[in-house]
């Protein structure tokens, strides 16, 4: 496991800085407006996919580690079909309600919305296929297409667009790239299933109602808390952009984009750890659950203790690359680094809440704290402005993983915090 969590977090790093880079090539190039904009369609494109992925990526790898312990063979590649089948109607219903919200509701083009329709099945139909790799705890493969191959290829269209094409970024080709991206990225992510044998196509498959309930049940437990954690990362972003400008959407997205980093390595560890602690709880193994998630938790916070405390005192230069009008929010982005610094210290209780069966209480915890973060961040955005906003998505970035945390302490007697890390050394 210690490789592959080396491997994803490479790869989660390169990801965050080519994405990063290509944030500051948009505002440079294309315009603090441009960069708004974008900042609002890519989170609105974030915010949907666990809507109509509706869970199902998380489902296979919950429950294929346990079918391969129990012996049922004729549900694991099958149950990977199904998923794919079925994720890839949603997306496609989905992104074409993407596209006529875009162009009837938000007045863009009909080549805007088309670009950022598709990129929808592409994004679902990769997460499904990324699922598929990491059931069989092949982590580090399961991660290329999105870490390295989509922000590689989005970056090298944005470079060829704008030097050797138009001499100009717009808004479609900016949205256009992302969806070329993407393809890219999940052609990649079915090369790799296919030449693994992650998915067996032509393997017998006779499942149950029965068995179909529990996928979608889980399914749609993890949609809405994927959702909730979506709506929570991205809401201030779309709601500045909805309530105030396209430049105060810009400048919380930049904000939001470089504290994320903070917590990349807990993303990194999340992705690494889920097959395993599937595996863990399947052998009823609460001494390995808190193992893994003690090793996970340190792990992460290696990497965050360094760079928020590097980001927080080089606020103003970080912020300076997106250009000059963003010296502003130097506060904005302080507040936020401590936000995530505290969700990395929470460790990893999504993943262990998902793999562990206790997903129906997180789901009702975390969707009530996003709509109560939705509430609050239009109540401050109007009344007080970007700094009420800023307050209260730091708040909400912070207070949920803790109780997150507390709810695995209670039910499962793991601790996933920072304070877990007692246990290493007692071991």
């Amino acid at each position: 496991m210690k490789f592959a969590a080396i491997f994803v977090l490479f790869a989660n790093a390169f990801s965050a800085g080519m994405m990063f880079l290509a944030s500051v090539f948009i505002s440079r190039y294309g315009g603090k407006d441009l960069f708004g904009f974008f900042s609002v369609i890519l989170g609105l494109i974030i915010s949907a996919a666990p809507v109509v992925t509706f869970g199902m990526d998380t489902a296979i790898v919950r429950f294929l580690p346990k079918y391969r312990e129990e012996g049922q063979r004729h549900l694991v590649s099958g149950m990977q079909r199904f998923v794919l089948a079925f994720a890839a109607i949603l997306s496609i219903i989905g992104g074409i309600v993407l596209a006529v919200v875009l162009v009837h509701f938000r007045n863009y083009s009909f080549e805007i919305g088309f670009a950022a329709g598709i990129c929808l099945p592409l994004a679902v139909t990769m997460a499904v296929l990324q699922g598929a790799i990491r059931a069989d705890a092949n982590v580090s493969r399961a991660v290329v297409g999105e870490a390295v191959v989509r922000p590689l290829v989005f970056s090298v269209c944005l470079l060829t667009l704008y030097f050797w094409v138009y001499g100009d970024l717009s808004l479609l080709t900016v949205v256009s790239a992302y969806a070329v991206a993407l393809a890219v990225a999940m052609l990649s992510a079915l090369f790799l299933v296919v030449r693994g044998g992650h998915i067996r196509w032509t393997s017998a498959f006779n499942p149950g109602m029965a068995d179909i309930r529990l996928w979608l049940q889980l399914g749609l437990n993890v949609l809405f808390s994927q959702l909730a954690i979506a709506l929570l990362n991205q809401s201030p972003v779309i709601l500045a952009g909805v309530l105030l400008s396209a430049f105060d959407a810009g400048e919380i997205g930049a904000v939001i984009r470089l504290a994320m980093l903070v917590a990349f390595a807990l993303t990194a560890v999340n992705s690494v750890v889920a097959p395993f602690l599937s595996t863990a709880m399947a052998k009823d193994d609460t001494w390995e659950l808190q193992s893994l998630v003690s090793r996970a938790t340190g792990f992460s916070m290696l990497v965050a203790v360094p760079v928020c405390g590097a980001f927080f005192i080089f606020a103003p230069e970080l912020l300076s690359l997106f250009g000059s009008d963003y010296g502003a929010a130097v506060p904005y982005l302080r507040v936020m680094l401590v936000a995530y610094g505290v969700q990395a210290a929470c460790g990893p209780s999504v993943a262990l809440l998902n793999m562990t069966g206790i997903h129906r209480a997180m789901t009702k915890i975390v969707s009530v704290w996003a709509c109560l973060t939705v509430i609050g961040l239009v109540l401050a955005m109007t009344q007080i402005g970007m700094m009420g906003g800023v307050v209260v998505a730091a708040l909400s970035v912070a207070g949920y993983p803790m109780i997150l945390a507390i709810l695995c302490r209670k039910t499962l007697k793991v601790d996933p915090t920072i304070f877990s890390l007692r246990f290493l050394i007692q071991r």
